[in-house]
């Protein structure tokens, strides 16, 4: 387990602890909580919209940092603007995501690009853009048809030593030019890529290369905004702005990046977040640190694709986030909302009022105890379960002195 760090008091070190976060509604007292209980094993925050989750996360962020733990925060509705020291960039208004740094599985999501013949192609595209710009130094496609083997080959060998940018914007064009054959008649060379194009299999995916250009012209989150020629502006790569948060210890601000832009884009919305928690470990994986980072994703819900796969960042985070000082905090309206899979890599929980029992059905043992109560609780109450204990306690939350930007949740509780 990852341990916080210790701050010294009359000269005895002690655990840094929320003292007047939980107020236990039983005992009347309040009841100090470790924050490496509390979030060392990743935390659920759970409750119906209205029932003061969202006043909890805030408290425990402004909490956070009071103690000066990295936080990094992905906010997909732009509901997180008065935390006060942060650092806040809103995607594809002032910064955006290198798309040189992605791999060819992560620009496929972000496009929507599902036929298989183009996700196949996929990856030769992107190289082959690659070589067009840094090696041929054209900024046009990098055409196939009639280009021997061997010249490929040696722009390949010369590629491995220049960069590897490309133009995304001709993405399309380029995935017809990887479409080349030979012809299939006598005059057949085998020593070229192709000497005509497949007609037939581009015409196949014509209609999914039409949704892809379209998706091309509507997509700003991998290019600089086109204001980004004003000086009094600042445009930042959020790649570079998560490295520096997840290797650098912070002293009170914390990260926010606003995915607003596109919350009405679900699937591009859970691509994004995919991307940047992924981001999030590959950074500190290659860079360990001995302080914790933790990552806060509201709502999550509306973010979580129906089937996880393996690589998913936020089952990274989960599974593997733990050994290198990476957790989660994660608030969503339902348990039912995560598969089983992913609720049994939560040690900590704070649930608020739930609707149905089917819901505290999914919750562990300790929490089901209390099913009656977590289906009647009053805004800004929860049940408490911490790791590594299987005390339950029923608590109200002290609301942060700031609020967040939202309509349905009253902090006045």
């Amino acid at each position: 387990m990852v341990r916080l760090p210790c701050f010294k008091l009359r000269g005895q070190p002690v655990e840094t602890k929320f003292e007047t976060l939980f107020f236990n509604r039983v005992n009347q007292q309040y009841k100090p909580v470790k924050l490496d209980n509390l979030l060392a094993q990743h935390l659920l925050i759970t409750g119906v919209t209205g029932s003061g989750k969202s006043t909890t996360a805030l408290s425990i962020m402004m909490g956070m940092k009071a103690f000066h733990q990295n936080l990094i925060i992905l906010d997909p509705t732009g509901e997180y603007q008065s935390i006060p020291n942060s650092r806040r960039v809103v995607l594809g208004r002032d910064s955006f995501l290198d798309v040189n740094h992605l791999n060819a599985n992560e620009i496929g999501k972000m496009l929507d690009i599902t036929h298989p013949q183009l996700l196949s192609k996929l990856p030769l595209a992107i190289e082959s853009l690659q070589i067009s710009r840094n090696v041929l130094k054209s900024t046009a496609v990098y055409k196939k048809i009639d280009r021997t083997r061997d010249n490929h080959q040696f722009n390949l060998k010369r590629l491995r030593i220049a960069n590897k940018d490309f133009d995304l914007n001709l993405i399309a064009d380029q995935l017809i030019e990887e479409f080349v054959i030979p012809r299939n008649d006598d005059k057949a060379d085998f020593t070229l890529l192709g000497q005509q194009y497949d007609q037939d299999t581009i015409q196949s995916v014509w209609s999914d290369l039409e949704t892809l250009r379209l998706a091309l012209r509507s997509l700003k989150v991998t290019e600089l905004p086109e204001d980004s020629s004003d000086n009094h502006i600042v445009h930042y790569d959020v790649g570079y702005l998560i490295n520096l948060f997840v290797t650098h210890r912070a002293s009170e601000q914390s990260l926010i990046i606003d995915l607003s832009e596109y919350a009405n884009d679900i699937h591009l919305s859970q691509t994004l977040i995919d991307i940047l928690t992924r981001e999030v470990m590959i950074n500190r994986q290659r860079f360990p640190k001995k302080f914790p980072v933790v990552v806060f994703i509201d709502e999550a819900h509306r973010y979580l694709p129906k089937v996880i796969a393996s690589d998913n960042g936020i089952f990274s985070i989960l599974r593997e986030g733990r050994k290198i000082g990476v957790d989660l905090m994660l608030s969503t309206q339902s348990p039912l909302d995560l598969s089983a899979k992913l609720i049994g890599q939560f040690g900590s929980f704070i649930c608020h009022r739930l609707c149905s029992p089917e819901e505290v059905d999914v919750l562990p043992p300790a929490l089901q105890k209390s099913r009656l109560e977590l289906m009647a609780l009053p805004v800004g109450e929860a049940f408490l379960k911490t790791a590594n204990s299987s005390d339950v306690t029923l608590v109200q939350i002290t609301p942060a002195s700031v609020e967040h930007n939202t309509n349905n949740i009253s902090f006045d509780i």
